[in-house]
């Protein structure tokens, strides 16, 4: 379609001086085109069109590639080829785009300890790293020392069991949350606590219903101060209860993961861990090589650091329907997996991936082919494309 041509004529009311056509009306036919030859009473032989002027089409000035002293009021007539040109306006929607990209890679097994081994923060900082199964140490292009994983994928974050997994001897001890209970390390401020069972004994805890989750404040190794886990104030009566079992969870944390995507961009993104004990979070943004995780402050649980199925797309999709094919462990029938298509507003910690992501529709296993084909539109290639269309927003 780029180098497509169509015959065109028309009847022009004008004159030329040196190289310059002056239109004062177009009589009939087609509008003036670059390229078209113009012919008439002192028109010099083979002269055509060669930039416009003031006019476009119409009415206006142009300029011809022969000086002419065709200067009284004339009847000009014009003949030739409208050219599309090589390649064709992209903006049109026409031109030689027509590319598909065929992502074709076969995805490692998801781990939830790949990336960092089990360890117990006691206060902000860095985790550990350590490469483990589809993971490598290596040192990208900037000179930094990361961990690279088999393809682009998001991560996950593991909270593991507490230091313990029920309190015992609980006591309540004032009129605000106040509670006492035998000695238990590696407890934090933060970290919740489900209360269950039929409230007996002594001592009262308004608001409770069986079960009520609070968050363990103001924490020693024998006391802690209730609140609500949107971090109201609870009311108490003094004394000892009888009926309840108190069950420790994890203090949910952020974790801010730092590395590269597969271009070599610094992206981050921060996941906040669960408040629930052997739970997993994921993030949403594929990451090529993680370079840091700083956690935010302890847990009062182990946590590890992996990956998931999370795949992310080497270029933008902001549309399902950009997708010509979903191959998935060798089928041809097309994937039941799940797209999650490219964020468009400005990056952030907090938002998706820059290009998209896909999950299958099943565990990757190192075993299993995924090809997707993924149709380009002229923003991602040719002439007019740009690095926003084809790759995504600046990542953050």
């Amino acid at each position: 379609m780029g180098v497509a041509q169509g015959a065109i004529t028309n009847t022009i009311a004008g004159s030329i001086t040196s190289t310059t056509l002056t239109v004062t009306q177009l009589l009939s036919g087609e509008p003036i085109v670059l390229g078209q030859f113009v012919s008439g009473t002192g028109v010099t032989a083979g002269s055509y069109v060669t930039a416009f002027g003031t006019g476009s089409g119409g009415v206006g000035t142009y300029t011809v590639s022969a000086s002419s002293a065709a200067t009284g009021a004339i009847t000009i007539y014009g003949a030739g080829n409208a050219l599309l040109g090589d390649p064709a306006p992209m903006d049109l929607g026409v031109g030689p785009v027509g590319r598909v990209y065929v992502f074709d890679v076969v995805p490692q097994a998801a781990s939830t300890t790949n990336i960092a081994a089990t360890q117990t923060p006691a206060a902000a900082g860095n985790l550990t790293l350590t490469a483990g199964a589809g993971v490598k140490s290596v040192t990208n292009k900037s000179g930094t020392t990361v961990l690279q994983l088999d393809c682009p994928r998001a991560v996950n974050v593991t909270t593991a069991t507490a230091a313990a997994v029920t309190l015992a001897g609980v006591a309540i001890t004032g009129t605000g949350g106040q509670i006492s209970y035998t000695s238990q390390a590696g407890l934090v401020s933060g970290q919740r606590m489900t209360i269950s069972g039929t409230l007996g004994g002594t001592g009262s805890i308004t608001g409770y219903s069986n079960p009520t989750t609070y968050i363990m404040t103001a924490v020693t190794a024998t006391t802690a101060t209730l609140t609500t886990t949107a971090g109201a104030a609870v009311v108490t009566t003094a004394g000892t209860p009888t009926g309840l079992t108190y069950t420790l969870g994890a203090s949910p944390v952020v974790l801010t993961v730092s590395g590269f995507d597969y271009y070599g961009q610094a992206m981050s993104e921060a996941i906040t861990s669960s408040a629930a004990v052997s739970t997993t979070v994921a993030g949403k943004k594929a990451f090529y090589q993680i370079s840091t995780i700083a956690i935010a402050g302890p847990t009062g649980t182990a946590v590890t650091f992996g990956t998931t199925q999370l795949l992310g797309l080497p270029v933008r999709v902001i549309d399902g329907g950009y997708l010509c094919h979903v191959g998935w462990n060798g089928s041809f029938t097309v994937d039941a997996g799940t797209l999650a298509v490219a964020v468009t507003t400005t990056a952030t910690t907090t938002t998706g991936d820059v290009r998209g992501t896909f999950s299958p529709s099943s565990a990757p296993d190192g075993i299993k082919r995924l090809v997707l084909g993924i149709m380009l539109s002229g923003i991602a290639v040719g002439p007019n494309s740009t690095r926003t269309g084809a790759l995504g927003v600046t990542q953050a």
